[in-house]
């Protein structure tokens, strides 16, 4: 995925990244093999594109994740899912303000497990393993999830930060997470289906008055929204995979 990409080159424009495509040149390699047919460049251009390449091929070597990180946009991030450890998170609150609600329950799922950190028991070791990754994956975290981890802890994280709303929103899928799950088919618990946010904070205050069953509940609802994360990305990647 990251080697087809020449967007982040010194000399490379989104129109000739798009011509390179389409004569077949979809790897560094593939350009550095036929710079015969780039002739007709400014003899310093060329030289500036195969200095980027060879720059970026050594990054690759050495797994640079921050070197990518800087020099990719944003949007191409993605490209940077197989380059460090990725961390799947979802949060629930008592409501949307950071300043004056609370964080009361944070999910982390590495990919085979899932890590639960909850108000007034263990939430303060969230911030220990959510620095044991390099990459984060969320729906709405850069709004939402993330700066209320942020200010709980009074810490700003520097992950690779893929947000599943926006990038699904490229290929048409829009609206809220479960209703982008409904559109591809992912079905959750039965008790689980009409679970949202404001019926979380539901959960939360039951619990906060005693009921263990509640928090299960909401524990579960959240497991569930960070194990599907996982799905969606994979969705993400292979829908672009086959646009390239």
């Amino acid at each position: 995925m990251l080697t087809k990409t020449f967007s982040h080159i010194d000399g490379i424009t989104p129109s000739l990244e798009q011509q390179l495509w389409e004569i077949g040149i979809r790897h560094w390699d593939d350009f550095l093999n036929r710079t015969d047919q780039f002739a007709h460049l400014p003899k310093t251009k060329l030289q500036r594109i195969q200095e980027g390449i060879f720059e970026s091929k050594q990054a690759l070597e050495k797994n640079d994740l921050n070197y990518f990180k800087s020099v990719l946009k944003p949007k191409e991030h993605w490209r940077l899912s197989k380059m460090g450890k990725v961390a799947y998170v979802d949060i629930e609150t008592t409501g949307l303000s950071r300043w004056s609600d609370d964080l009361t329950l944070l999910g982390i799922y590495d990919g085979s497990l899932s890590h639960m950190y909850i108000n007034g028991k263990n939430l303060a070791d969230a911030h220990a393993k959510l620095m044991e990754f390099d990459i984060i994956v969320t729906f709405n975290g850069k709004q939402f999830d993330m700066p209320f981890i942020e200010h709980h802890f009074s810490y700003q994280y520097d992950f690779v930060h893929l947000d599943l709303r926006y990038m699904l929103k490229e290929l048409g899928l829009q609206g809220g997470l479960k209703n982008i799950e409904s559109q591809l088919g992912i079905c959750r618990d039965m008790d689980l289906q009409g679970v949202d946010g404001f019926e979380a904070v539901r959960l939360w205050r039951q619990y906060q008055r005693g009921n263990q069953a509640a928090l299960q509940k909401l524990l579960r609802y959240n497991e569930q929204d960070i194990v599907n994360l996982k799905f969606l990305l994979n969705y993400y990647i292979d829908k672009k995979t086959e646009l390239l």
